[in-house]
């Protein structure tokens, strides 16, 4: 019996080790295609993780821009970012640009998933807001091209922007399955899975409020902040209360923040899919921030 019990639970980790190729993405994937979808998809060039400094932001005008309003701003590792691959995909390309006269980080996606990240301890006692904007050219017709290879393109369900929050918690609570994620992400990246993920995003379907719980994994959650295809090739700008919308999300309070960062992850077929994104800044509870409007 206790063979039996062992295979069972081997059985069980190999079926979960395709979800761990979204989920320790620390985000949801663009599309709602299956994985069964793409039984022609090539063996992955890796597992994912964490690849080193980003060259093309840290020490930016962006990333100083981005640190400015933490305690410690001011400090070197403040204007460290780095890249996390999404496994089996080389990584997007993120680098500092003026856009429009704004300092930037222009994302070009091909194929290609990674997230921008920085690393930054806030207990949740200080957790105040996050501000941040992003400008998306709107879709050519290349998307509509690809639909003709893949039925699913057409489904699309994100806008290629997103901003990913990380959260720490007590992961004892986690299911069983979201326990094996947690395993197999130490076993492939070296990083367990953050207990909770809220990431906003610009959905072409859901609307603005609306709570994306991810299908694969409960434990990573979108918070939509725009919606429709309204609002490209120009700013929009955002400022949210973190505590707030973790409540809203997860129902209940959210601990230590750890992380944040920007995502933009392309299909294949697609064609090459660009946006910009404004520094990301994080006001700690109890400081003042200016009032930011949409754009539009």
């Amino acid at each position: 019996m206790r063979f039996l019990s062992l295979n069972h639970v081997m059985a069980q980790r190999m079926k979960l080790v395709p979800l761990l190729l979204l989920a320790t993405l620390l985000t949801a994937c663009a599309t709602s295609r299956d994985l069964d979808d793409d039984v022609d998809t090539p063996p992955a060039q890796s597992s994912g993780g964490t690849l080193g400094p980003a060259v093309g932001v840290t020490g930016s005008v962006w990333a100083a821009v981005s640190a400015a309003s933490l305690r410690s701003a001011g400090h070197a590792e403040d204007l460290n970012w780095e890249i996390f691959r999404v496994p089996g995909k080389q990584p997007t390309r993120y680098d500092y640009v003026q856009h429009e006269g704004r300092d930037a980080v222009v994302a070009m996606a091909d194929a290609t998933g990674s997230i921008l990240r920085h690393r930054q301890r806030i207990e949740a006692a200080d957790l105040g807001r996050v501000s941040f904007s992003w400008n998306v050219p709107k879709p050519g017709p290349g998307l509509a091209a690809a639909g003709a290879v893949n039925g699913s393109l057409p489904e699309l369900e994100d806008v290629p922007v997103r901003v990913v929050l990380a959260f720490e918690g007590d992961r004892s609570r986690f299911s069983f399955k979201n326990t094996m994620l947690n395993e197999l992400s130490l076993l492939l990246t070296g990083e367990q899975l953050p207990y909770a993920t809220l990431i906003y995003a610009w959905s072409r379907v859901n609307k603005p409020g609306d709570v994306v719980v991810n299908d694969r994994t409960d434990r990573i959650r979108k918070l939509i902040v725009d919606s429709g295809d309204q609002g490209y090739n120009q700013w929009l700008n955002y400022e949210r209360d973190i505590r707030a919308d973790y409540i809203k999300v997860y129902g209940e309070e959210p601990g230590a923040l750890l992380s944040y960062a920007v995502f933009t992850e392309g299909e294949r077929n697609e064609g090459q899919l660009q946006a910009w994104y404004g520094p990301v800044r994080l006001h700690p509870a109890g400081r003042a921030t200016a009032a930011m409007s949409p754009a539009r």
